[in-house]
C-alpha cells in the first residue's frame, strides 16, 4: 500500500467499510478511512508557522503500530491542515480495536508532534471525530492577530504567549516589536526579522511586556498583551513576539511567528475603551471583561469609574439605543476587579440576575475627566433552563447479543445548548446484586456521537454471568450534566466465551534474560478478548496481569517473547484472556532461566551474562570433527603489513563481530586463501546459528575468567600457547593472551603466529 494518507477539510467523516487491506503492513480485516482535524502549532523560532510539511503518521494498537509518510497543507490559511485528496492515500484502522493516533514531523528545524486521544471505531458508529493539535519546540512563543476593535490609527493592542517550559530559563525579557511592512519587504527573510538585525531605532516599535527591574513573576508568565504606540494611521505593519532568557551559561531570543495587520484612521489622544467578548456564560452568570488604554501620557488617576452597561437585546433594537452612559439602560454593573500598568487597566466582573433564554447586549465604560468612553457593543444568549433537555434510551432487546449491546438513545434538545460528552453510564454486578440507588452508582462510561438527536454505543459484555443497569447521559459544553432514567436490571448470559491453552512442547527458546512462550486461544468471536502471559517470581500466583498482553480478534496460536529476565532465576508463568476485566488462566509453570555453565541456544558453554545489559555470551572450543583436545592452532591473518583498525572499544558491551567481518572481508578482497582464526569462527553453523566471532580482548578476558572460575584451567590452557582476539595492536601485530607461569597475560604477536582461538557468539 502507499504510505499516505487521505485527509479531508471537514471536522466529519462517513466512515466505509472495506472488506480487506492487504497491501497494509498488517492485516485489518474490515476497515475504515479516518478523517483528521489538525491545528496549526508554532515553532520556536523565526519562521513560525508554515504552508505545508511532511509528516509521520502511526496507528497505534497496543504494542502495535502501522505507519503512513503523509504530506500535510494549509492552502487557505486556517490553521487546519489536510491531506491533498487528489495525491493521498486512505489511512486504515481496525474495527472494534482501540487505538491512537500520533503524528511526528520537522518543521524549520524544530521537532514538532501531536497526538490524538484513544478511540475505537465500530459497526454503530457513523462519525469520528479526531482532532490533534500540533506542537512544537521546547520554549515556545505565539502571537495573535489583534482583534479589530482593538487597532486604531495611532495603537494597537497585541498579545502574546508564552505557551510551554517558560520556566526552563529565568526570562529577562518578554514583549512584543513591529516595523512597518515597506521596511520588513527589504529584509531578504523572517529570519532578519530579530534584534540582531534592527536596522535603526526609529524604524522599530518596540513594547516589553516583561524586563528587568519590573514586578512581575516571570515563572507566571504565559499569555500576555502590551500596547504598541507611535504607529501610522492606514498604514500596514509586520509584528512578532519575543523572550529573552538567561542562563549561567548560555542566553537565547525566542521569536514567534510574524503576522501582519493595518492600522486605520482613527487617531486617539486621551483613553480608549476595549470591551472583550462574553465568556463562561451559564443560566446562573456571566464573566465580562474590558480594558482602558491610557494615551499620551494620561493617567489611570483621572479615571473616576469604570464597569459594564447592559441591555437586553429586543430593549436596546426597539430604542435605537446607543447604550449611552445612564440613559436606556436596564443596569449598570461595576468592575469588582482591576488590574492597572502604566499603560493599561484591564477590569472584569462576574454578573448575576440575569433572565434565562433572554440574549443581551453590554459594553464596557469609563469615566475620564466626567466624560463616558465606550468600548464596542457585544452579545450574548443566557442558555435555557438545562432541565428542558430530555434524553432517554431504547429498548436493548434487539440489540442484544452473547459478546456486546449496542446501546441506543435519542435527546430531544429544545434548550439549544451545544454538547460535549454524550453516551451511557453503565455498571456490570454479579448475579443477585442489589440494584444501584442513582445514575451516580454507574462507573463505566461508553461514549457515543450525536447525529440529528440519535446516538449509540458499543459496550462489550463479561464472559460470566452478570447483571447490567445503565442510563443516557450528555454533557453540555458550559458544563450542565443531563441524565435519563436508571434502566431495569439486563441479565448477561454470554455463550460466546473463550478460552486459553499454554503450549509446553517447546522451550527451545529459553535464554539467559528472555524466553518464547506460546498458547493457543479460542476468541470464539469476539473481538475484545485480550490474551497475555503473566510471569512472576512470586510463587503464589497473585501477580498483576499486566505482564506482556495483546488483543486477539481471532482464534490461533499467540507467541510471546518475555524479555528482561534475570539468569538463573526461576519464573512462574500462566497465559489468560480477559474480557470486560474477567479473567479465565490456565495452569501455571515453572521455568528457570540460563546460567553461567549451561548450554546456550548455539549448543555452546555460556561463559558470561549481564543482568545489566541483558546479553550473554557463549563459547565454543572445537573445529568440526575434533574433539576439544584437537584443536588446530591457526594465523591471525595476513602480513601484508596493512592496518584494518580492528580494536574495538575496550567494553564487554562491544561485541567482536564487528572485528571479525572486517577481517574476513579485507582477506576476501585480497584473494587470501589459507585458513585464519576469524574465519573459521565467522564459517561456524554450530547449533543452526551462522553468528559465531572471534572474541575481543575483552571478551576473551571474561572467557578466561570463567575459565579459571570454573575449574577449567587445566583442561583449556593444557591445549595452547596462548589465544587470539579479535583486536589489532598495528599493521603487523594482533592482540593475544599468552601462556605463562602466572596464567594468561594479554601481548602483542605477529599476525603469522599460530596460536588457538574460542569461538564465540552473543545471544
Amino acid at each position: 500500500m502507499k504510505k499516505g494518507i487521505l485527509l479531508l477539510s471537514a471536522l466529519f467523516l462517513a466512515m466505509v467499510f472495506m472488506t480487506s487491506c492487504h497491501k497494509d503492513p498488517l492485516y485489518l480485516g474490515n476497515a475504515g478511512l479516518v478523517k483528521l482535524e489538525l491545528k496549526k502549532g508554532y515553532t520556536t523560532q523565526n519562521k513560525g508557522a508554515v504552508d505545508a510539511f511532511y509528516a509521520t503518521v502511526s496507528v497505534v494498537y497496543a504494542d502495535e503500530s502501522v505507519v503512513y509518510n503523509c504530506k500535510f497543507y494549509d492552502p487557505n490559511n486556517t490553521g487546519i491542515y489536510s491531506n491533498d485528496p487528489n495525491e493521498g492515500d486512505k489511512l486504515y484502522v481496525r474495527k472494534d480495536v482501540e487505538f491512537h493516533i500520533l503524528i511526528e514531523t520537522e518543521i524549520d528545524g524544530y521537532f514538532v508532534s501531536g497526538e490524538s486521544q484513544q478511540m475505537v471505531y465500530s459497526d454503530d458508529m457513523e462519525m469520528l471525530n479526531v482532532e490533534i493539535i500540533l506542537r512544537a519546540g521546547t520554549t515556545r512563543i505565539a502571537i495573535y492577530m489583534p482583534n479589530e476593535d482593538e487597532i486604531f490609527g495611532n495603537y494597537v493592542v497585541a498579545y502574546g504567549e508564552i505557551l510551554e517550559d517558560a520556566s526552563q530559563m529565568p526570562i529577562r525579557e518578554a514583549g512584543i516589536m513591529a516595523v512597518a511592512k515597506s521596511i520588513y519587504d527589504t529584509y531578504e527573510s523572517a529570519d532578519a526579522f530579530t534584534f540582531d538585525n534592527e536596522y535603526s531605532s526609529e524604524s522599530w516599535i518596540t513594547e516589553y511586556y516583561y524586563s528587568e527591574g519590573r514586578d512581575e513573576e516571570t515563572s507566571s508568565i504565559t499569555k500576555f498583551s502590551v500596547v504598541l504606540r507611535g504607529l501610522e494611521p492606514n498604514t500596514r505593519y509586520c509584528m512578532r513576539a519575543f523572550t529573552f532568557s538567561e542562563s549561567d551559561t548560555s542566553f537565547n531570543y525566542c521569536y514567534s511567528r510574524v503576522v501582519e495587520f493595518t492600522t486605520n484612521g482613527n487617531v486617539a489622544h486621551e483613553i480608549s475603551v476595549v470591551t472583550n467578548d462574553a465568556d463562561n456564560v451559564t443560566i446562573e452568570s456571566v464573566d465580562v471583561a474590558g480594558r482602558v488604554i491610557l494615551l499620551d501620557g494620561n493617567s489611570a488617576d483621572s479615571i473616576t469609574e469604570i464597569g459594564f452597561a447592559f441591555d437586553t437585546y429586543d430593549n436596546y433594537v426597539a430604542n435605537s439605543s446607543s447604550l449611552e452612559y445612564y440613559r436606556n439602560n436596564s443596569f449598570l454593573f461595576p468592575a469588582s476587579e482591576t488590574n492597572t500598568t502604566d499603560d493599561m487597566i484591564v477590569f472584569s466582573s462576574s454578573v448575576s440576575g440575569l433572565q434565562v433564554g433572554a440574549t443581551y447586549v453590554f459594553r464596557a465604560y469609563a469615566i475620564f475627566h466626567d466624560q463616558p468612553y465606550y468600548g464596542s457593543v457585544k452579545m450574548f444568549a443566557v442558555p435555557q433552563d438545562p432541565s428542558n433537555i430530555l434524553i432517554q434510551a431504547d429498548d436493548i432487546t434487539s440489540t442484544l447479543t452473547t459478546s456486546y449491546v449496542d446501546l441506543q438513545g435519542n435527546i430531544l434538545n429544545d434548550a439549544g445548548y451545544d454538547f460535549s460528552e454524550i453516551g451511557f453510564k453503565y455498571k456490570f454486578y454479579d448475579a443477585g446484586t442489589s440494584a444501584p440507588y442513582s445514575v451516580s452508582d454507574l462507573t463505566e462510561t461508553a461514549t457515543a456521537s450525536l447525529l440529528s438527536g440519535r446516538f449509540s454505543a458499543r459496550v462489550n459484555l463479561p464472559i460470566i454471568n452478570k447483571v447490567m443497569y445503565f442510563a443516557p447521559y450528555a454533557i453540555t459544553t458550559t458544563g450542565y450534566e443531563v441524565y435519563g432514567e436508571l434502566s431495569s436490571a439486563v441479565s448477561i448470559e454470554p455463550a460466546n466465551v473463550p478460552s486459553v491453552t499454554l503450549e509446553q512442547d517447546n522451550m527451545s527458546e529459553l535464554t539467559t534474560h528472555s524466553m518464547v512462550v506460546s498458547c493457543n486461544v479460542d476468541a470464539n468471536g469476539r473481538s475484545d478478548c485480550e490474551c497475555g502471559i503473566v510471569i512472576t517470581t512470586d510463587t503464589s500466583n497473585h501477580a498483576a496481569y499486566d505482564t506482556v498482553r495483546k488483543v486477539s480478534s481471532s482464534s490461533g496460536i499467540e507467541e510471546f517473547v518475555i524479555n528482561g529476565l534475570r539468569k538463573g532465576t526461576s519464573y512462574t508463568y500462566w497465559a489468560y484472556v480477559r474480557v470486560v476485566d474477567e479473567y479465565i488462566t490456565t495452569g501455571s509453570y515453572t521455568v528457570t532461566t540460563l546460567q553461567e555453565g549451561n548450554v546456550g541456544p548455539g549448543g555452546g558453554v555460556i561463559f558470561y551474562a549481564d543482568d545489566a545489559n541483558q546479553f550473554a555470551l557463549e563459547y565454543y572450543y572445537s573445529t568440526d570433527g575434533r574433539e576439544e583436545e584437537d584443536e588446530v592452532p591457526a594465523i591471525w591473518g595476513s602480513t601484508s603489513g596493512i592496518a584494518l583498525n580492528t580494536d574495538a572499544p575496550s567494553s564487554i558491551t562491544v561485541s567482536g563481530l564487528t572485528n571479525t567481518e572486517a577481517i574476513v572481508s579485507y582477506h576476501n578482497g585480497i584473494g587470501f586463501t589459507s585458513e585464519y582464526a576469524a574465519l573459521v569462527c565467522y564459517q561456524l553453523s554450530q547449533g543452526g546459528k551462522s553468528d559465531w566471532y572471534l572474541p575481543t580482548s575483552v571478551e576473551m578476558q571474561e572467557f578466561l575468567n570463567y575459565v579459571e572460575n570454573a575449574g577449567l584451567s587445566q583442561e583449556i590452557y593444557s591445549q595452547s600457547g596462548g589465544f587470539w582476539t579479535s583486536d589489532e595492536q598495528n599493521a603487523e601485530y594482533a592482540v593475544a593472551f599468552v601462556n605463562s607461569n602466572n596464567g594468561y597475560s594479554q601481548e602483542a604477536r605477529a599476525k603469522d603466529s599460530q596460536l588457538n582461538f574460542v569461538k564465540v557468539r552473543r545471544f
